[in-house]
């Protein structure tokens, strides 16, 4: 039976959550996700034991607040803000949190309120920072007590049999928009196919550093005002 269908911790540039349903569900019952970002696949699948990598200070710190912060934690983040200066007074871990929901799908976390923020810090729902999603925060924490952070490169992480799901800046310009970018893809792809386990690893369509095959289209909602789309490629070892 599939576990509780959990929604992602918060808004980040390039999240999987998606495409992670076309993905299918973890083949192991350890999920590694070597450059974690939002975590959007072991969200979206509700795993149980994962173990998250990043180079990124920001990510690291702010999964460990999450995974490690109490519900009383979460609850004390206030509600809403009226000026930058409130929000940049929170502690590390709550800033790092908000920022990613002040200003949606960043690849970076933001240092100010945004437009979008103030549009729609009223609505009821997860659009931005408010009520609602500190209730979903703290209803899924349960889900990722027993997952753990780690900053750490792809090419340093301890390798065991689990599905690893590989989810990199793409190798085109929007993934050059992520701020560690610089990436040695041929050296990636040999060190993909001799991972134990399952393996999925994500591109856009066109990408040659491995065989990749088409998986799905994804139009976000930016994507619907602009006209365009995302063409999502997989190579996956069983």
């Amino acid at each position: 039976m599939e576990r509780w269908r959990v929604r992602p911790f918060f808004s980040y540039y390039g999240a999987k959550y998606t495409v992670a349903g076309y993905l299918g569900k973890p083949r192991r019952d350890l999920v590694i996700e070597p450059f974690a970002g939002s975590a959007a696949y072991s969200t979206r699948w509700n795993a149980p034991f994962v173990r998250l990598y990043d180079v990124s200070p920001d990510i690291c710190d702010l999964w460990d607040f999450l995974i490690n912060s109490s519900a009383r934690d979460i609850a004390s983040i206030p509600d809403a803000f009226e000026h930058n200066d409130e929000f940049l007074a929170l502690p590390r871990g709550p800033r790092l949190l908000c920022g990613f929901w002040v200003s949606k799908a960043r690849a970076e976390v933001s240092g100010k309120l945004s437009p979008w923020y103030f549009e729609y810090r009223n609505a009821r729902d997860c659009r931005v920072w408010g009520p609602a999603v500190k209730a979903r925060i703290i209803a899924q924490k349960p889900g990722i007590e027993r997952w753990t952070i780690d900053q750490m490169s792809w090419d340093q992480i301890p390798v065991e049999d689990a599905h690893w799901h590989v989810d990199p800046p793409y190798n085109n310009v929007p993934g050059s928009r992520y701020p560690f970018s610089e990436i040695d893809y041929a050296s990636l792809g040999h060190w993909c196919r001799k991972l134990p386990g399952a393996v999925d690893v994500c591109e856009n369509e066109g990408a040659d550093w491995l065989p990749f095959e088409p998986l799905c289209e994804v139009v976000s909602k930016r994507g619907r005002r602009e006209g365009t789309s995302s063409r999502e490629a997989v190579w996956r070892k069983i």
